[in-house]
């Protein structure tokens, strides 16, 4: 320690000496350091005896005033530095962190000190600067929950320790991992809190002088809340959304964690120079956003965002249209002047790093930024313009043109100004004025005495047509082509396009169909098309199917459909022998994106569209016998198939049309179809049953069914290769598509009995119906995950499709709930698990409303146990701040058996924590020996209040075990109800 450094107990004996040592301009021990020293030895047992100040005879109450001043003092230092909790991420262990933001809860208000109590927390009457204490300590729970996810350089720590030194950074995982899974499990109420106080009113933070410490001679303390420092709005929600955007983002709910980012990126663009209360990173939030915009489907094509985000991209990737950027600058100045002036500096000074020419349009483009925001403009550009030459000139008048018609009147008298001042002052009136009579717009500018004074020799060559090659319009056309969906702008640019001379005669212009190499169209369309003769109208349908296809691909159908319907008006204007079977085929085409808009949208699908649609399908798989030998293709064929399927029409494929024989999806859907005919017509056929169970079985064991030979090579078995219909990755293609529900049941059903032979294990065995429809044995060695894997995922998909009894029956419903929560108990998701089982109840029940026998036709014994493990083992490795509800949870449950589990049910009310929450679930308490249980644990505990308050729930009418049964089933309906309701706010 240097010689003029201050030892941390100083401090404690001289609180005035902190703002001083803290206000220069490198102190030592630093402001980190100081919250170290503090709160290490404010949360430290007193009876260590390794501190000076601890060997000191205190009584309690002094030692209870030391650590409250060291408390106060980490606080007093983290006020100084803005409570920067990316600064406390850096430089302070988790367990600091956690208990300097504890303390300022406790200082603040003694309602919120306890954190685990937040959830039932009103944050209306709360003040300011209680906003600001409970706002700080949820950011930090979110905060160091994402940090922890994150890959982070291990601490190193000395396998020696120094006898009777101990560093107060270190921390035991043990502990680290404790803390972690309090804030997880408290993170709901984190988020749920943070969103209530984005419309807060005014926030104030606390300052270094707002903090009172505690003396040896005070009795009493209040801290001086009426100097805390006011916290700029735009501040305050901007950190919140950035900081639950992250934590979304880490949950994977990339929806929610876009909405934020996008509220915090439109607040940073309000915030001063120096936000002292917010520390978003711009890049970081930019990076978030683009990564939610990309996974939520949102991401936002390049040509339509914003122009500065356009203007970064092009200057990291070679300059990527990066002169349109520009010029649409020019119109709506939404990029810093200084950024642009930055860049053609750059291009100054490394000139071979862009493309020939490029400086001379930049400068030219930024130039007319100034000329038109009324800035002085450099005035060394006539020289440039001089020495460019006529490119230059030519470029300059094509981009005051291309922009001209947007131009304001104030605008139009500004360019007039400058071009009479750049014609002056460099030698270029030859080039220029013949240049500006060109141009209609510009030349209006002028009038003919002007445009005579600027170059007398004008009126000599009045007829003199100057032409202009303009390779940036050509540039432009081309980016029509590509990005445009719309039918008119692609109909021009076409022709604009097949007009269009290109820049170099040497270089030839690309076909249409070969500027975009990603465009894709059904083989038998691109054939019938590319016989057709080469005319701008074949190009246009050429466009509108392949722009078609993409929309498809990205779920817009009602534009495509659009597209498409265009491509067929004009198809048939084609000249050809094969313009009658392309427009044929654009008919079935139309069908097929008709049945995938049809497919997607269901089951919210109007009955009358279903039912012509089908007709149409019908159709359409009759047609390969036709006589004008047009058959649809094979993915026509199978959406047709698909759509029968899922409009239950299982009579016409099992014979009711005639269906082409070479579609491998017959393999699986006949089966199916008929299985699934067998159930609603309520007959038994055991050999359609075992025949649908092959057919599944074999696809998935046929995933793993390689081996590899000596040489590397992949080697498939050929025992397999007749028997399976379609690959696993085809039949996950299948069942995405799938939406019939007794379908949906059949495979869940099937799949599920097929992971409960597997498994052989009781305990954890899958809900499932239909079991007396399958087999009792199975063949499949490693097929367990793959069998897992697959169901998980479907059920996964019924019930994001049907996820209450809307559009099927709540019978179904409820069983792919039960079957979901049932695989997450297998995988020890236990709060999955019970999140499942209750929405079960609530689906069965219509939310509590239907209560009819509920016990016996959801709430099975078997179902309950699970519940009570699940609680039980959701605490295993938590602290008691959290465990509270479990451990209760789990006491309740146990009524719920048709015969009570005392003894789990005693076991789980002995948990200290249990007791401490078990207040709150007293009126769901129904069972007399439960409660004179309770009763007797308070009363040995010398807890009075709580003696009496269970008491008091004894003495209810309804609770009386000499009541009939009527009444008492009444009772702990009513009671299980409330429960249930207590456990879904907490679990749903």
């Amino acid at each position: 320690m240097a010689s003029d450094s201050l030892a941390w107990f100083e401090f404690l004996l001289n609180p005035a000496l902190l703002e001083s040592h803290l206000n220069q301009s490198n102190p030592e021990p630093s402001a980190i350091g100081l919250i170290i020293q503090f709160i290490y030895n404010s949360i430290k047992r007193s009876d260590g005896g390794n501190v000076e100040l601890e060997t000191m005879d205190l009584t309690a109450q002094e030692n209870t005033k030391k650590k409250n001043a060291l408390s106060v003092l980490a606080l007093k230092t983290a006020a100084h530095l803005k409570w920067n909790l990316e600064t406390f991420e850096q430089k302070l262990p988790l367990h600091m962190q956690d208990a300097l933001l504890v303390a300022l809860l406790a200082e603040t208000g003694e309602e919120m000190s306890t954190p685990s109590l937040h959830g039932t927390l009103d944050t209306g009457p709360l003040l300011p600067y209680q906003l600001f204490s409970l706002a700080l300590y949820h950011r930090y729970a979110l905060r160091a929950l994402v940090q922890a996810k994150l890959p982070a350089k291990p601490v190193k720590v000395s396998n020696v320790p120094i006898p009777g030194q101990q560093d107060p950074t270190q921390e035991s995982r043990e502990v680290q991992e404790g803390i972690l899974s309090v804030l997880d499990r408290g993170a709901d109420v984190s988020v749920r809190v943070l969103e209530q106080l984005l419309g807060a009113g005014e926030v104030r933070a606390p300052v270094m002088a707002t903090f009172t410490v505690h003396t040896h001679q005070s009795l009493a303390v209040s801290h001086i809340w009426e100097r805390c420092q006011l916290v700029a709005d735009e501040q305050f929600k901007c950190q919140i959304h950035y900081d639950l955007g992250a934590y979304h983002f880490l949950q994977e709910r990339y929806e929610d964690g876009y909405s934020h980012f996008a509220e915090a990126y439109k607040l940073m663009s309000e915030l001063g120079p120096h936000a002292e209360y917010c520390q978003v990173n711009i890049d970081k939030l930019r990076g978030y956003y683009n990564s939610c915009a990309s996974l939520c489907g949102r991401s936002t094509p390049l040509e339509k965002r914003s122009l500065y985000d356009r203007f970064l991209y092009s200057v990291g990737n070679g300059y990527q249209d990066l002169v349109k950027v520009l010029s649409e600058d020019n119109l709506v100045f939404e990029i810093p002047l200084y950024l642009r002036k930055n860049l053609e500096l750059d291009l100054q000074a490394w000139p071979k790093k862009a493309p020939q020419g490029l400086l001379m349009q930049v400068q030219t483009l930024n130039t007319i930024r100034c000329v038109l925001e009324g800035e002085s403009w450099n005035s060394g550009y006539p020289l440039h313009l001089a020495q460019s030459g006529k490119s230059g000139v030519q470029f300059l008048i094509q981009a005051l043109a291309a922009k001209f018609s947007k131009f304001n009147n104030l605008h139009k008298e500004r360019l007039r100004m400058f071009l009479m001042a750049i014609s002056i002052a460099s030698d270029m009136c030859e080039t220029l004025i013949p240049a500006i009579r060109a141009c209609p717009p510009i030349k209006a500018l002028f009038s003919q005495e002007e445009l005579l004074l600027m170059w007398p020799k004008c009126e000599e060559s009045p007829h003199q047509d100057y032409q202009t090659a303009d390779p940036s319009s050509l540039n432009d056309i081309i980016w029509e082509l590509i990005h445009s969906y719309n039918p008119e702008v692609l109909k021009n640019a076409v022709m604009l396009y097949k007009t269009t001379l290109p820049p170099r005669q040497d270089i030839p212009k690309k076909e249409i169909p070969e500027l975009n190499t990603k465009w894709e169209m059904p083989i038998p369309i691109y054939n019938t098309l590319m016989k057709l003769p080469q005319t701008p109208q074949r190009e246009l349908v050429f466009l509108c199917i392949a722009k078609a296809v993409e929309l498809a691909q990205a779920r817009s159908f009602r534009s495509s459909l659009s597209l498409l319907e265009e491509a067929s008006s004009h198809a048939a204007k084609l000249p050809g022998r094969e313009t009658g079977r392309l427009c044929k085929l654009l008919i079935w085409m139309l069908l097929m994106t008709k049945i995938q808009r049809c497919i997607h949208e269901l089951p919210c699908v109007d009955s009358n569209v279903l039912s012509e649609l089908t007709s149409e399908a019908r159709q359409c798989l009759s047609a390969h016998s036709g006589r004008d030998g047009i058959a649809p293709w094979t993915g026509v064929n199978n959406w047709c198939i698909l759509l029968l399927l899922n409009a239950g029409e299982w009579g016409s494929l099992l014979g009711g049309i005639s269906l082409p024989s070479h579609i491998y999806l017959l393999g699986l859907v006949k089966p199916l179809a008929a299985t699934a005919h067998a159930l609603r017509e309520k007959h038994t056929s055991k050999t359609v049953w075992y025949d649908l169970w092959d057919v599944v079985v074999g696809i998935i064991a046929n995933s793993s069914q390689h081996k590899r030979s000596s040489s590397g090579q992949s080697l498939s078995m050929e025992r397999h290769h007749d028997s399976v219909v379609m690959s696993r990755s085809a039949f996950l293609d299948f069942l995405e598509n799938l939406r019939e529900p007794s379908c949906l049941s059949i495979l869940i059903s099937l799949l599920g009995h097929v992971l409960n032979l597997l498994n052989q294990e009781p305990s954890s065995e899958i809900h499932i119906d239909h079991l007396a429809m399958w087999p009792q044995t199975v063949n499949g060695n490693g097929l367990k995950d793959k069998v897992k894997d697959t169901l998980t995922w479907l059920v996964d998909h019924a019930t994001r499709l049907y996820p209450t009894g809307t559009h099927t029956s709540a019978a179904l419903c409820t069983s792919w709930h039960l079957s979901r929560a049932d695989l997450a108990y297998m995988s020890d998701q236990y709060h999955n698990a019970l999140a499942g089982y209750l929405t079960a109840v609530f689906v069965a029940t219509d939310f509590l409303r239907n209560d009819n026998g509920l016990d016996q036709s959801v709430l099975t014994d078997s179902i309950i146990r699970r519940m009570i493990r699940c609680c039980m083992n959701l605490n295993c490795y938590t602290q008691a701040s959290y465990m509270t509800t479990n451990f209760s949870s789990a006491a309740i449950l146990c009524q719920f058996l048709e015969n009570i589990d005392y003894s789990t049910a005693l076991r789980c009310l002995q948990e200290r924590s249990a007791v401490d929450a078990m207040d709150a679930y007293y009126c769901c308490l129904w069972d007399v020996s439960l409660i004179e249980f309770i009763i007797n644990m308070h009363h040995k505990r010398g807890e009075v209040q709580r003696r009496d308050k269970a008491l008091k729930m004894m003495g209810l009418l309804e609770v009386n075990s000499n009541n009939n049964d009527e009444i008492q089933r009444e009772a702990a309906k009513v009671r299980k109800h409330r429960f249930l309701r207590s456990m879904a706010k907490q679990y749903l």
